[in-house]
């Protein structure tokens, strides 16, 4: 039982202090009355998009607590102060969605930003702690929108730390993340249809060309490579030493709510707040790849990474 989940499982769903709040029509294009939910380092400001039945709702606040638990497990604070959170039902029985407890979501980039998850309400707590989905999504938060171009970035970084943030949860074990990894890598290396197009070309027609493997995991596979190199550093150098570092740093001086970027001022700004010009050199060098690179020396590199990330989960969470 994993450190984020383990108290709301053996015990049930603890006591929620809930408010609403009605946001004024000059925050959102379409005014909107907000349930405030407190998680561990700010308020989730739910929007129910539809029905949910009192055992339904209990279940997704639970859950959203869970992830906030989860999310701060990345440098320790949350990457906004208040992240909204629209909930929208599915039925279980549509087919243009899997049957996964979270079939879809996306990232909502008006304020104020959040994600959009659509659910599928009558599946247990069980099934959303262990579903992927909200740990990528929210991950996204952690860095501005780069634009289209670079949208290989945003990806990759969600990518790379859907994994992460479950293995520091316990939910999965370093050898289960370092499996996924592969596999994903694998999949990324199988979609190469558009080798005439870089990854900063492909990026931009993701949809278009439907090479979603290829534009999440050659991203995600880059910030593998970049925590490994922050690591090697000398931790008394004053320079970041791990991704999560650089996140913290950047979240401090940099993000802001509603903020787009580019895929070379991120970079930047990544390698002034974590010093050195790793960000940058790493950045070239994958937005001219036309093929997936080879991932696997980099991923034998990560996996004392991934040893020292993990969680022991034997032990309950109110231990820890």
């Amino acid at each position: 039982m994993h450190s984020c989940h383990a108290a709301w499982l053996s015990s049930g769903l603890r006591a929620l202090g809930l408010v609403l709040l009605w946001l004024p029509s000059g925050a959102l294009a379409t005014a909107a009355t907000y349930e405030q939910l407190p998680g561990a380092d700010g308020t989730f400001l739910i929007e129910w998009r539809g029905e949910f039945s009192p055992a339904e709702q209990n279940t997704l606040r639970a859950w959203l607590t869970d992830v906030g638990d989860c999310v701060s497990l990345l440098h320790g604070r949350w990457p906004r102060a208040e992240i909204r959170i629209a909930l929208q039902p599915v039925s279980s029985d549509k087919p243009y969605f899997s049957s996964s407890a979270v079939p879809f979501a996306r990232v909502l980039r008006n304020r104020p930003e959040g994600v959009l998850f659509y659910v599928t309400p009558s599946r247990p707590l069980a099934d959303y702690v262990n579903d992927w989905t909200a740990y990528h999504e929210l991950s996204h938060l952690f860095i501005p929108y780069p634009g289209r171009r670079d949208v290989w970035i945003s990806e990759g970084l969600a990518s790379y730390y859907q994994n992460i943030l479950q293995l520091r949860a316990g939910i999965l074990s370093p050898t289960e993340v370092r499996d996924r990894f592969a596999a994903a890598f694998e999949r990324g290396a199988a979609d190469s249809d558009d080798a005439d197009l870089t990854l900063g070309e492909l990026s931009g027609r993701m949809m278009e060309r439907r090479a979603f493997m290829r534009v999440y995991w050659s991203g995600a596979l880059m910030f593998m490579e970049a925590d490994i190199a922050l690591r090697q550093r000398d931790p008394e150098s004053g320079m970041a030493t791990t991704l999560d570092e650089v996140l913290r740093r950047y979240g401090e001086c940099c993000l802001s709510d509603g903020a787009e970027t580019t895929g070379p001022r991120l970079a930047a700004d990544f390698d002034r707040v974590a010093g050195g010009d790793l960000f940058a050199t790493l950045y070239r060098r994958y937005a001219a790849t036309t093929a997936m690179p080879d991932y696997r020396a980099i991923l034998a590199a990560a996996e004392p990474l991934l040893q020292a990330d993990q969680r022991d989960r034997s032990v309950p969470a109110e231990s820890r």
